[in-house]
Parts: structure tokens; sequence; C-alpha cells
């Protein structure tokens, strides 16, 4: 098992820093320059010069790579003298329009995104795994027909129309629900979960619907498979066999929620900005609209760190699971 944990981890750290690598060259080889960005109008040589040497983007994208990988582990200070800045590790980056490091940027932020990522993740596993298993009973039936149909309507619907669909029927029509804004669970527990209802149920239906496709679908392979007709010939109980069906279906399942998990702590971008909650989504469409390159590709990385971490939990889950899986 430790060699297994060993080649998973060091894996996963390979991975990111061939995602780091990439996102940094597509960023900052650009034809946008953040120094000019920030230099403003009009902008004297002198000037962008002083500002690429203090950004470090003076030095070429290889080098700027090493310092920002170097910064991930260590911290990194830019610039020097009285205007240095500092950024302590793990360093994702800098904002120089906003004067901070893009990881408290992103800490700042997190429980916001982390509520509705953690809420809606299990609205959909409950959802998911309690209308694919009963659709697959039913086959054929006036609830598998719903389900299928249902679940089909949902996971071709974008999240921001859903959003936006859900707002004007239970917050302006029936005045059931808050439509927007965010209260923190240290403030009033109540009124954190009352003004998340609405992004719960929306990311919840629209996963939930992915994973019920699923879950039907398994259960009907496991139903029609070798080893429960057997048991089902040795007089085993229809209730009996649907119950090992659905373990079976349990291990694939949470294998997708675990990555999707990670990819919503990421930032959920549609869901955020329609509920105007202001997370590490927000931030990171902040950082676009502002051309700010330390905010997008911290926060780029940080939501592949999330899902490679995701995914290495995952897979050490499934080893202690399945044993076929540390050989593998």
């Amino acid at each position: 098992m430790a060699w297994f944990l060993v080649r998973r981890l060091a894996a996963s750290v390979l991975v990111l820093l061939a995602i780091s690598f990439c996102v940094f060259l597509l960023f900052y080889s650009g034809p946008s320059d953040p120094a000019r960005v920030l230099c403003g109008k009009p902008c004297q040589p002198e000037r962008l010069s002083q500002i690429k040497q203090f950004m470090g983007t003076d030095k070429s994208s290889i080098v700027q790579w090493f310092d920002f990988v170097k910064g991930l582990f260590v911290g990194r200070t830019y610039g020097t003298g009285a205007e240095a800045a500092r950024c302590a590790a793990p360093c994702f980056g800098f904002s120089f329009d906003q004067r901070q490091s893009v990881t408290s940027l992103i800490w700042s932020r997190l429980p916001i995104t982390a509520s509705i990522a953690i809420g809606g993740a299990v609205v959909s596993l409950i959802v998911g795994m309690t209308l694919g298993p009963l659709a697959a009973r039913f086959r054929g039936g006036v609830l598998d027909g719903l389900v299928r149909g249902g679940s089909l309507l949902l996971v071709a619907m974008p999240a921001y129309l859903l959003g936006l669909l859900a707002i004007l029927v239970f917050g302006f029509q029936l005045n059931m629900v808050p439509v927007s804004g965010y209260v923190p669970l240290t403030e009033s527990p109540v009124d954190w979960a009352w003004h998340l209802v609405l992004p719960w149920c929306v990311l919840g239906l629209i996963n939930g619907a992915a994973y019920a496709r699923y879950a039907r679908n398994q259960m009907l392979d496991e139903l029609g498979s070798d080893y429960l007709l057997a048991e089902r010939a040795t007089g085993a109980s229809a209730r009996r066999v649907r119950r090992t069906a659905r373990r079976s279906v349990w291990v694939p399942v949470t294998t997708l929620f675990g990555i999707d998990l990670a990819l919503m702590l990421g930032g959920t971008i549609f869901t955020e900005k329609v509920f105007s909650m202001h997370g590490i989504g927000d931030l990171l469409l902040g950082g676009v609209s502002s051309h700010d390159l330390g905010i997008v590709v911290g926060t780029a990385l940080f939501g592949a760190a999330l899902i490679i971490v995701g995914n290495l939990i995952v897979d050490v889950v499934q080893g202690f699971i399945d044993p076929r899986v540390r050989r593998g």
C-alpha cells in the first residue's frame, strides 16, 4: 500500500507541474502584457521597464515558471526595498492591481464557494442515488420514463438558465427564498442555509440528473450480471439482489462524486454569478475582466490542484476497497 501511495503522490505532483507549466506559458507568453496593463496610459518606457522588473516579467517564460513553482513551496518576494511585496507559501501569484497575494484572495472567497459546492454535491448525490436505482427497479414504467426524460432535460440545461428560472419562480413569483447574497455560517447558521437553498438545488438537480442516469444504467448492468443471476437462482430474494447491485453502483458513483466536488470547489462560476455570491468563480471572472493575470493563473491552478487532490483521494479510497486497483 505504501508503494501505491508513493506512486500516486508522485504522479499527482508531476501532473500538477505539467498543468502549471501549460497554464503559465498560455497566459504569460500571449499577447497580453500584465506590466503594460498595470502601467496604464500614457506609459513611458522607463516606467514600463521598472514595472516589468518589479513583477519579474522581464525574465524569460521558463525562468518565470521556475520562480512561480519555487514560490509555491517557499514563498516569493516581488521587487526590492520599501516597495517589496511578500507572498507567503503556497504562493499562487500576486495581484498587483489589488496589492494582495492570490492565495489570500482565494482563502477569503473559499468559504462561499465551499458552502455552495459541498451542499450542492450532497444534494446531487442524494438525488442521483435515489432516483437512479428506483428507475432501474421500475424499468419501462412511468417513473423510469420521468427520470430518463427529466434527467436528459436537466443535463442539457445550462446551470445559469436553471438558476434564473429558479430565481424567477421561487424568488420573485412565490417569494419563498432569498435570491441573492451570502450570510457567513458563523454569523447565523439558519440564514446561511436559507440563502443557499436555491444554489444547492440548482447544482444538485443538474449534477444529480447525471448521477441518476449513470446509476440507472449501472444498476441494470449489475442486475443482469452473471453473479447476481446465480444468486437469484439459489433462492435469494429480489430485495437482497437489488441491495447487492446497489452496493456495486456506489463505487463508480462515488468516484464521479469526488471529482465533481473537487471541480466545484475550484469555483462554481455561473452559480456564483447568478446568485450574486462572491466566491472563487467570481474572483476568476473579476481577474479576467480586469486583465489581472496573477488572479487568472492562480485561481486556475488552485482549481487544478483541487481536482488532482480529489483524484488522489478517490484512488487511495478505491485502493483500500479493491486490491486490484493497487496492482494496476
